[in-house]
């Protein structure tokens, strides 16, 4: 089984595209992805969770939701991960530095964020959060909310190989910290997690579906993976983060 752990039904490039149910089961089954997480961006959460609602339910066997609220709408953004997690059945939480007001400081950042991510660790679910390259806020957010699962987008950053560096430390001793493989720019690197964090940390993703997920498994394969590495790797860590299996 292949499991896309990083895929949008509304994306956050500059477009702000939105993409049908039917345009992300395509691109999965071109590149024999089985299921795939789905979440939006780039919406107020109430908003995000009808649109990720609707996409989920054409194919609820393959289809993954993940939760979207903006950590700046306060109160309301827990009480939204509550309702999706509780009542819709969603399985987790997508999180995006970039969508927050610009200049904020990492206390900041790490004070409004950790309302949510504690949720999540009350609910059992895990973050998906891309920090833009801002290790010292994920750093933070693993000790003040340690029941919290976070996957980390990108490796941490798309590019960049000292910064990644640094992600793939933290997962390799934060034992709350996985890093997502989706959309990244020096996919070496991808090698170097595996070997530095171990196959247990790392989650493939293709930031798809405008990201063809059949590029970004290419990154995965061409790396001649152990079995037992490749299915950790393409499925058994976010399982097991799922709540799926114990594997």
């Amino acid at each position: 089984m292949i499991i896309d752990c990083h895929v949008h039904c509304k994306g956050g490039d500059l477009y702000r595209r939105e993409f049908s149910a039917q345009e992300i089961l395509r691109t999965m089954e071109e590149a024999g992805v089985d299921r795939s997480v789905v979440f939006a961006m780039c919406l107020p959460s109430v908003e995000s969770q009808a649109m990720i609602q609707a996409v989920c339910g054409v194919a609820p066997d393959r289809l993954i939701p993940f939760a979207h609220v903006l950590p700046e709408e306060g109160p309301l953004a827990r009480v939204e991960l509550t309702r999706a997690i509780r009542e819709l059945g969603f399985r987790g939480l997508k999180l995006h530095l970039g969508e927050m007001t610009p200049g904020l400081t990492t206390d900041q950042i790490v004070g409004f964020i950790e309302p949510v991510t504690r949720e999540c660790g009350n609910l059992g679910v895990p973050c998906l959060i891309d920090v833009g390259g801002r290790h010292e806020v994920i750093e933070a957010l693993s000790e003040s909310c340690a029941s919290c699962d976070f996957i980390v987008a990108h490796l941490g950053a798309s590019q960049g190989e000292t910064v990644i560096d640094t992600f793939i430390g933290l997962a390799a001793t934060k034992i709350n910290v996985y890093l997502d493989t989706s959309y990244n720019h020096v996919p070496w690197k991808i090698g170097d997690a595996i070997r530095r964090a171990g196959a247990a940390k790392v989650i493939w993703g293709s930031d798809g579906p405008l990201i063809h997920p059949a590029i970004e498994l290419k990154k995965l394969e061409v790396l001649h993976l152990s079995p037992s590495e490749w299915t950790a790797v393409t499925s058994g860590n976010l399982r097991r983060l799922l709540g799926e299996t114990d594997a």
